[in-house]
Parts: C-alpha cells; structure tokens; sequence
C-alpha cells in the first residue's frame, strides 16, 4: 500500500511538472510593416500633378520569406524562423500594402493599385517587383534587397529596371525594433520608386 502510495505521488509530480511546462509557452505575437506619415494635403499640396495612377505588383517573395515567421539571420549564410513572432496576415500582402501606401503619400495620389487591379481602371505607371532579402538581425540592421522595374502603359517597354540594397540600424534588440527598421528600409525603397515616377511627370523625354 505504501508503495503504490510513493507511485501515485511520483506520477501526480510527474504530471505536475508537464503542465509546468506547457504553461509556460510564450504567447505568440504579432507584427505589421507601417506606412510613411501622410503627406501634407490642401491647397497645392501636389506640387502641380494631378492624381498619377499606378500598379503595385505582381511583387515577388523569396522563397524563405513565404512563412508566418519573422527572420532574422544570424550569420552570413545562416537564418532562424523566430516561433513565436510572427506577421499579422501574409507578409506578401503585408508588404504590397504598406509599398502602395507609401508610393501614395508620396506621390499625392489616391490612385494607387495593389495586383491585381481592376482591368477597367487605366494606369499610367506600373510598379513590378521582386524582393530578394528581407531579414536583419536583432540589435544590429535590417536589410532589403529587391530588384524592380517602372513602366509606363506598355508594360514591355520600363521606363526604369533597377537593383536597391538597403540597410537601417534597429536602434535595440527587439523584434519590435526590428520590423520598425524593416519599416524605414522599405520606406526608403518607396521613396526610389517615386522619385523615377515623379522624375518622369516632370520631364517625359527623361
């Protein structure tokens, strides 16, 4: 009897410490990439250009990117999947989005299109994409890389095909530093992107 006592008690500690250590899993949390601030509206806010309207895609993901999971790389060659922080959504979608946002704040225009757009609305510029590194490393830098073109109607014919490598300092160690960072750097490649639109409005022959 004393015996199978000693077993009972073994087995309820036993179980005891699993529940411990289910317990104590962290919480997943979440993320979104964040817009520019609005640009300024009223009178002559658009600098003489009437409402440009552009395409946002089709934007192309690396391969790793394609995952709930924030990346981080650790070395060179070398990336971790963090668990428990992770995207609010698709971060195709996500990054799209907050793309479409920013050309729209920078260029005054409302008529801004994420891929894909309805057919019968006519653009003047369409923006195509393709994001070869989108990581960085906790308390150091987020870096992207992509390449992108800008065409005008005809989309055979770019106007602009180019090659953008960026790197923002996260300011701390945390995740929320981070995409904050990943935030600036993609705000960054926007401001690319528009300048060679804005560059196009002004002179046509350019």
């Amino acid at each position: 009897m004393k015996t199978r006592k000693i077993s009972l008690l073994i087995a309820a500690a036993g179980l005891a410490v699993l529940a411990g250590c289910f317990g104590s899993t962290p919480p997943a949390r979440f993320y979104a990439l964040t817009s520019l601030e609005q640009a300024p509206t009223g009178p002559g806010a658009k600098s003489g250009f009437a409402d440009i309207a552009v395409s946002v895609g089709p934007v192309k993901i690396a391969d790793y990117l394609e995952r709930p999971d924030i990346v981080t790389r650790e070395t060179g060659n070398t990336v971790k999947f963090a668990e428990f922080e992770q995207w609010a959504g698709s971060f195709e979608d996500g990054f799209t989005s907050a793309l479409a946002e920013n050309l729209g704040s920078l260029l005054r225009s409302e008529q801004i299109y994420a891929h894909p757009w309805p057919q019968k609305v006519p653009v003047k510029y369409r923006v195509a994409l393709e994001v070869i590194r989108f990581d960085g490393n906790l308390g150091g830098e987020a870096s992207l890389i992509a390449r992108w073109s800008v065409s005008g109607e005809d989309p055979e014919k770019p106007i602009a095909v180019e090659r953008s490598s960026i790197q923002e300092p996260t300011g701390g160690s945390g995740y929320e530093d981070l995409v904050a960072a990943e935030s600036r750097a993609l705000g960054k490649l926007s401001r690319e992107i528009s300048e060679v639109i804005l560059t196009r409005e002004k002179d046509p022959d350019s």
